[in-house]
């Protein structure tokens, strides 16, 4: 099984492959560039140390090498420059590739007179083996007619018995273990490039998945802080709001607020509940933009109760907010035929300020706060209560 796996690619689109081959014509037309100057230079030495002992086969199939590496490299620059196809550049560099084949081919045919040996073939078809990535198919469409010349030529050329078996059992040995070291390095090249592809992919799938998580947590946090019925900071968020302002701990000035919808219980009873809900969204909405202040956090903290917190306030602008924020509430011209206060929904308001520089100081503040809300509604309820310590501090 694992032997298998070497010859085998993993599953990739029709995009993917389209890649792969763009990548491999690359790496394949950057190493024929190289490998046509390396065969012009040595075949250049060899002419020249030929000549001497005059024109024959091997000068001339020396120089036609030599001329034909040029030429490669002469319209394939040219290709490169006009951006030809894809598939006619494979053409062309396959047909190099062929060219070279046959031309080691005919050489080791030719050095059967003389030598007995096939080592151009054996070089070259090396050489085209271990530098070129080649699928399969495509490989055995290159090689096979140099091949099958080679062993239809031998027999001509080789007439010695004994030699001619050996070339045969040898070449045939030779051009094996070098298609399977071909089909090696073409699938592991093939199969790292997938890879990659697939761990890109998966790389992207997890960003995107992050970037979903990420937005469904702020979702979540949002709903676990924010009010659902009015769309303003629940408790929790209020905490919050609160814990960031002291996060530094520095000592700030404080003003606390809380808000509590007079007689609501009676509303509810005799409106419904429905409205009573309508009710505590347009105080909310109301509220809200009445303490538009930059340093302010506005919550419902619980039923028809609201708080509101404004540091660093001033003093002399304490009663005023409050008071309109009390006066917001009754232009709203909500019906209350109910309330022992007046004929619309109103509003009771208990304010405590003082220094604060703690968060655990908060509790000390909501009780103070509490206490002037029940003043307010001990004093007949629509109406704003301080505490007497204003400007004093939380010791």
């Amino acid at each position: 099984m694992g032997i298998m796996q070497a010859f085998t690619l993993p599953p990739a689109t029709k995009e993917n492959k389209q890649k792969l081959r763009e990548l491999i014509l690359q790496e394949n037309w950057k190493r024929t560039k190289l490998f046509a100057v390396i065969i012009m230079f040595f075949e250049a030495i060899l002419t020249i140390m030929q000549l001497p002992e005059g024109w024959d086969f091997y000068i001339v199939m020396y120089i036609g090498l030599f001329l034909a590496a040029g030429i490669y490299l002469i319209v394939g620059n040219l290709m490169e420059r006009k951006h030809a196809s894809i598939r006619s550049r494979m053409q062309f560099m396959h047909f190099f590739v062929f060219l070279f084949l046959v031309w080691g081919t005919m050489i080791t045919l030719q050095d059967q007179l003389h030598y007995g040996h096939v080592m151009a073939f054996v070089v070259n078809y090396m050489c085209v083996s271990a530098l070129f990535l080649t699928e399969r198919k495509r490989y055995i469409l290159i090689a096979l007619p140099s091949v099958a010349l080679l062993y239809v030529g031998l027999p001509i050329y080789q007439v010695e018995a004994g030699m001619l078996f050996g070339h045969y059992v040898n070449v045939s040995v030779f051009i094996f273990f070098c298609w399977l070291a071909s089909q090696l390095l073409y699938n592991g090249f093939a199969a790292n490039f997938y890879n990659k592809l697939l761990l890109t992919d998966m790389n992207k799938a997890l960003e995107v998945q992050i970037q979903q998580n990420e937005v469904m947590n702020d979702k979540l946090k949002k709903q676990a802080t924010m009010d659902e019925l009015t769309g303003i900071l629940n408790r929790r968020g209020f905490q919050s709001y609160i814990y960031t302002m002291l996060a530094d701990g520095s000592k700030r000035e404080l003003s606390l607020f809380l808000l509590d919808v007079d007689a609501f219980k009676s509303y509810n009873d005799h409106y419904g509940h429905l409205r009573g809900d309508e009710v505590l969204r347009s105080i909310a909405q109301s509220v809200h933009q009445e303490a538009a202040i930059p340093t302010a956090g506005w919550a419902r903290y619980g039923g028809e109760e609201f708080v509101l917190a404004i540091f660093d306030h001033p003093d002399e602008k304490l009663k005023e907010t409050a008071e309109a924020i009390r006066r917001s509430v009754i232009s709203l011209h909500i019906d209350h035929a109910y309330s022992p206060a007046a004929e619309n929904v109103t509003v009771s308001i208990g304010v405590y300020s003082a220094s604060i520089s703690d968060y655990e100081q908060l509790s000390h503040f909501l009780g103070q706060a509490d206490e002037a809300l029940y003043e307010a509604k001990r004093a007949g309820r629509n109406t704003v209560k301080h505490k007497e310590e204003l400007s004093g501090s939380y010791a």
